[in-house]
């Protein structure tokens, strides 16, 4: 309850201009709530409904996904892989996302009819990457009768085979629609570039390789792949996709996880650091040692610890700790599992939600105030260290062309270069370009000395620890490639933790909601095997 009463909280963030059924398709005609608003207001909701849908807040669908990739732990549903499809984020992100294609929906038709094709464009762009990560996460969705603002209440729900292939087409018209002459174009209303119409040429391009990719292992994409390659007309370090939160809290606009794990009223924090994650960072890990032996520069801004020599001593017995790292583990049954841990726990820190670096001069969260109640870290969509790790998992399978290892190097380099960024824009140091060059070139040795499956899990390994903050990206890969590997409870050598479902291989349907108010509406889901149709 205390989840879902902050979630709501959050939701006053969001001015929503149209107010449609959240249960089905049809818009609300009610005179008092207009059903014509201009195209920046449609945008810009949009845009904050989608981006913050998928991530890693409390109505995202990231919020679970960091739990089942094992970075994140928490005392919640996600623990145990017990998602139901009663789950708030999971509900809530459905609903939010069909409303934001709505609106979308009839930006495109308003933008088409004023010839504003700019709009057009980017409302094409934006809806083919709901679609795909809609499709990603639970398989088949309404689509084509959910791609027009006609009020049809129950929509038909499409296969998500039959659905990748009609996002290439609209991404592919959403580019062409760039181009036109327009009307108006986007500015401040565009959260995402700012009405820059070639970066969002660029993110077009690079989100067809990432969905090309995507399906590698269900059909032969290395035309369509090399072709984008050879264009050259991908993204740049400049040009990745996020959505940038603020620093106030009266509107409170600052990042979903910033507000509640530094939240002075909050009583007890929702996120844990995995133990299993930490331990990969150290290089220590016993259940993971593709990593060993090389200790990750980014910890301290990956996330903070409120212990410290001034503050040595934890409230309640604690489950597991290193030093001055707190946490608990997946699916624990343990008897300190319960302990409220609110002023000793680690949180996430600088990176990614413009919480506090860790200096090694702990405070509690709620005693986090001045310049260092920042909020401002942005949620990290689809970032260029990404697309260079998809560069170099795509080369090294022989799918794409370019040199993998130099593809790798330069993903890991502009990954270090993205918490830089951070930290300038935090005030914290940086991490020095020697120590970026010693991590970098001991992951290099180890590239270099493994065989093929080895050096991808490399790949997979470092993209996963380069998109904390966004583990639906992770989820998505570990379900594709198998890496990284994750956490195993019942093989941990751990007595008090187990778990006896499967790993979720898509999330269930909304209940109560699509599955008991349209009829059209498959029966739910069995997630720990009903995989989707890019799964081998």
């Amino acid at each position: 309850m205390n989840r879902i009463i902050k979630s709501l909280k959050y939701s006053t963030l969001m001015a929503m201009i149209l107010l449609l059924n959240a249960c089905s398709l049809d818009i609300n005609t009610d005179p008092n709530n207009p059903s014509t608003v201009n195209s920046g207001q449609l945008l810009t909701n949009a845009q904050l409904d989608i981006v913050n849908s998928l991530g890693a807040g409390p109505p995202g669908l990231a919020n679970p996904a960091g739990v089942f990739v094992h970075q994140l732990t928490q005392r919640s549903n996600n623990d145990q892989y017990a998602i139901t499809g009663q789950d708030f984020s999971g509900t809530q992100a459905w609903s939010n996302m069909y409303r934001a294609i709505q609106n979308l929906n009839i930006l495109i038709e308003q933008a088409n009819s004023s010839q504003s094709f700019a709009y057009v464009g980017v409302a094409q762009i934006m809806k083919a990457m709901t679609f795909s990560y809609m499709v990603d996460v639970w398989g088949d969705v309404p689509f084509t009768e959910a791609s027009t603002s006609a009020k049809i209440q129950f929509p038909k729900f499409d296969k998500g085979q039959d659905i990748y292939p009609q996002l290439f087409t609209m991404i592919d018209e959403g580019i062409a629609n760039l181009a036109k002459t327009s009307a108006l174009v986007p500015r401040t209303d565009d959260l995402m570039y700012a009405g820059n119409l070639v970066r969002w040429r660029q993110f077009a391009k690079t989100l067809k390789l990432k969905l090309y990719n995507q399906i590698r292992l269900t059909q032969n994409v290395s035309t369509q792949v090399n072709a984008l390659i050879s264009e050259g007309d991908l993204m740049t370090s400049a040009g990745g996709f996020s959505l940038n939160y603020g620093t106030t809290s009266a509107p409170d606009n600052r990042n979903p996880i910033f507000r509640e794990d530094y939240n002075i009223t909050t009583s007890g924090r929702d996120n844990y650091i995995s133990p299993y994650f930490h331990e990969i960072l150290l290089g220590t890990s016993i259940l993971n040692p593709v990593l060993n032996g090389i200790r990750d520069p980014r910890i301290p801004y990956y996330y903070f610890n409120q212990l410290s020599a001034a503050r040595p001593n934890a409230q309640n017995p604690v489950e597991y700790r290193n030093g001055n790292f707190v946490s608990i583990y997946f699916s624990s049954q343990g008897p300190n599992q319960g302990f409220d841990q609110s002023s000793s726990i680690t949180i996430v820190g600088l990176y990614y939600c413009g919480g506090r670096y860790d200096d090694g001069n702990g405070v509690t969260a709620a005693g986090v105030s001045g310049a260092s109640a920042r909020g401002d870290g942005p949620q990290r969509i689809l970032p260029y260290h990404s697309y260079l790790f998809t560069r170099a998992e795509l080369a090294q399978t022989g799918v794409g062309t370019g040199n993998a290892k130099q593809l790798f190097t330069d993903a890991m380099n502009a990954a270090f270069a993205e918490v830089n960024a951070a930290a300038a824009k935090g005030g914290a140091p940086s991490i020095t370009a020697a120590t970026i060059k010693e991590y970098v070139d001991a992951v290099l040795v180890k590239y270099d000395a493994a065989d093929d499956n080895g050096k991808l899990e490399l790949i997979m390994t470092e993209k996963w620890i380069a998109n904390f903050g966004f583990g639906l990206e992770s989820y998505n890969d570990i379900r594709r490639t198998g890496f990284p590997k994750i956490f195993d409870p019942n093989n941990d050598g751990i007595a008090f933790t187990n778990v006896n479902r499967g790993y979720p291989q898509s999330y269930p349907y909304p209940v109560p909601g699509e599955l008991q108010l349209n009829p059209n509406a498959p029966q739910q889901r069995v997630i720990a095997t009903a995989k989707v149709f890019w799964q081998k």
